[in-house]
């Protein structure tokens, strides 16, 4: 390549080095001088606890000498990047923060390129741009790829199978062992000499051996049963009980640890745990044409959370997860409500607050929304968005999100307003907090906006604009929020023993999410609004408060521990209720605790009577 007389040996050793990299090398000579010129070098060293990756300032990496791996946020190796590779490309084009993290794997040089100089070289070189474009998709793709395979083929047998060990003996008479398949709602039973498998009954054995042959029922099930039957292996993967299945046309493994029989793994098992995959789930919302197809898919979604508990899933990342199915629903039946009524007549965003807004939604949710519109809207308008509002809120209760027993829905039109209206609402709440008022804090200031139409894009940011400002500082609204949210004290007794009602539906259990996450909640928003934290996410606001040292970290992190080991012990329950095909709720009981789980509970539940005695001390003095 031509270069001037006078480049420094440092930048042509870049130059030169360019010149062999695709797509520095489509790029004219002029312009690939100039990018060298832009560019920063940084030596890095391996194992070194450095952060690379700025979100804040999204970079373009390309690697001139060493190893780099790139991991996600629970540490998966995503890319290891040698010589010539690129990073940092997937923000650049997104803007998004992908909670990546970069680690040097071998001693190296990264030559950095910013956003400005990278946008430059994009509109500069249509080979530039294409090659960044299509590295994107390939990301996506392998991504996605991944993503399926994690979460479903490369799954254990341990981690899906039945904790139940269903058995008869081979002397046990046809009769019987029908009764006990019936009774424990199964479809195939294991036959066990002592510890010894001797062969499995199923519902197929039982029409083609015994019906069809018409076996005296007495007999004893060691005359019909599949003898010497294939086993599995606890550690075996998915995938692997899959073929063999298909292999043998069976359809009930028994599973197997070092020689004993310990479970039985089914097809149904399977094909629910292929079902059980949020991201299927959510393409499948995306493809749907109606509310009565949406229904089935939604129909998976007790098995999604089922699958994610004994998937030992975090209890906030499964909070996103089922919010994120939920966020996918009422995107699609907002464009099911477009395509009847047509193109909507000035822009709006559909809001969620309260769990949906908070990103915590568990198997008992119901709907917090409303609309927030354009200040162009008019009196006319309202009968479009009016038709929008009741066909999504209809579309969600149909497919389990009951309405809201407040009657908080956008098809309320008292929660269907123009951004002034919002404005004048939220101010009237923070600047007169009435009791009233403060009963609307636990929901409407945990918004977050599920849809943008075109045009809309402003409209959220210029109401946070309004509530933060004016709740900040606020200390008689800060007060009175704070003698409302001590009021609901952890279940603790004097004597620090946990307290249950004492009669009624839910005698001698404790509910859970009243005692134990809302007080967390309203600590963590209080604080939030208190020092103008936009984040909704309970543990987002915690971990943000502890970042600008607003509470103290020690403090913070017990708070945040807590909360994980509260909303998992709901979840845990929650579980336990769907296998039974029971109706989920928050009422615990504590007497089915271990002694560690009743230990564990009491120290989360100190955790929060501390945290809301520092509330108390901070916020009170306003009144």
């Amino acid at each position: 390549m031509n270069t001037p007389a006078n480049t420094p040996p440092e930048l042509q050793e870049i130059i030169d080095f360019l010149t062999d990299v695709r797509p520095f090398d489509q790029l004219p000579n002029d312009v690939l001088i100039d990018a060298a010129r832009k560019m920063k070098t940084t030596y890095h060293r391996a194992n070194s606890e450095e952060q690379i990756l700025d979100y804040e300032s999204p970079t373009l990496f390309i690697v001139r000498a060493g190893t780099f791996d790139v991991r996600d946020a629970d540490g998966s190796l995503i890319d290891r990047v040698g010589i010539g590779g690129f990073f940092g490309f997937l923000s650049l084009l997104t803007g998004d923060s992908k909670g990546h993290t970069l680690h040097v794997y071998e001693d190296g040089l990264l030559h950095r390129l910013d956003q400005q100089a990278f946008r430059e070289l994009r509109a500069q070189s249509a080979e530039f741009d294409l090659f960044f474009n299509q590295a994107f998709e390939k990301r996506l793709r392998v991504g996605q790829s991944r993503r399926k395979e994690n979460s479903a083929w490369a799954t254990r047998i341990a981690e899906i199978m039945s904790p139940r060990l269903i058995s008869v003996s081979p002397n046990t008479s046809i009769y019987d062992a029908a009764q006990t398949m019936t009774a424990e709602n199964v479809a195939s039973l294991l036959v066990m000499d002592g510890d010894t498998l001797v062969g499995i009954f199923t519902d197929k054995d039982c029409r083609k051996r015994v019906i069809a042959k018409q076996v005296d029922i007495h007999a004893p099930i060691s005359a019909v049963m599949t003898k010497q039957p294939i086993t599995i292996d606890h550690a075996s993967m998915v995938h692997e009980a899959s073929i063999t299945m298909s292999r043998h046309q069976i359809k009930h493994l028994p599973v197997v640890r070092q020689n004993q029989v310990i479970s039985m793994v089914t097809l149904s098992d399977l094909i629910r745990l292929q079902r059980a995959d949020p991201v299927l789930i959510i393409d499948q919302i995306h493809k749907s044409k109606d509310v009565e197809n949406l229904q089935t898919i939604t129909a998976q979604i007790p098995e999604l959370l089922l699958y994610l508990i004994k998937m030992d899933v975090r209890a906030d990342d499964l909070g996103r997860i089922l919010t994120s199915v939920t966020s996918a629903l009422t995107r699609r039946l907002i464009t099911l409500a477009q395509d009847r009524l047509g193109p909507e007549p000035v822009p709006f965003v559909w809001l969620a607050f309260g769990s949906q807004g908070r990103q915590d939604q568990s198997a008992k949710s119901d709907q917090d929304n409303g609309l927030l519109l354009d200040n162009r809207a008019s009196p006319e308008h309202d009968a479009y968005f009016e038709a929008l509002a009741k066909f999504v809120n209809y579309g969600l209760d149909a497919c389990g999100y009951v309405y809201c027993p407040g009657d908080v829905m956008a098809q309320n039109k008292q929660w269907r307003m123009p951004l002034h209206g919002w404005q004048d609402t939220f101010k009237n709440w923070i600047l007169e907090p009435t009791t009233h008022a403060l009963m609307h804090t636990s929901i409407f200031f945990d918004l977050r906006d599920i849809y943008t139409s075109k045009g809309g894009e402003t409209l959220l940011a210029e109401l946070q604009d309004t509530i933060l400002p004016a709740a900040r500082g606020n200390s008689i609204f800060l007060s009175m929020l704070t003698q409302n949210a001590i009021e609901l004290t952890p279940p603790l007794g004097f004597f620090k023993q946990l307290v249950v009602d004492n009669s009624g539906e839910h005698k001698d259990t404790l509910d859970i999410k009243k005692r134990g996450m809302m007080p967390i909640t309203d600590i963590a928003r209080i604080h939030a609004l208190a020092h103008g934290v936009s984040a909704v996410n309970t543990r987002d606001r915690l971990n943000a408060l502890i970042t600008m040292n607003a509470i103290n970290e020690r403090d913070g992190k017990n708070l945040l521990d807590a909360h994980e080991y509260i909303a998992h012990q709901r979840l845990l329950h929650q579980g336990e209720q769907l296998k039974r095909s029971q109706i989920p709720d928050n009422h615990l009981r504590p007497k089915d605790f271990s002694a560690l789980t009743v230990r564990h509970l009491k120290d989360a539940f100190r955790v929060v009577r501390d945290a809301q005695s520092g509330l108390k001390q901070t916020y009170s003095s306003g009144l």
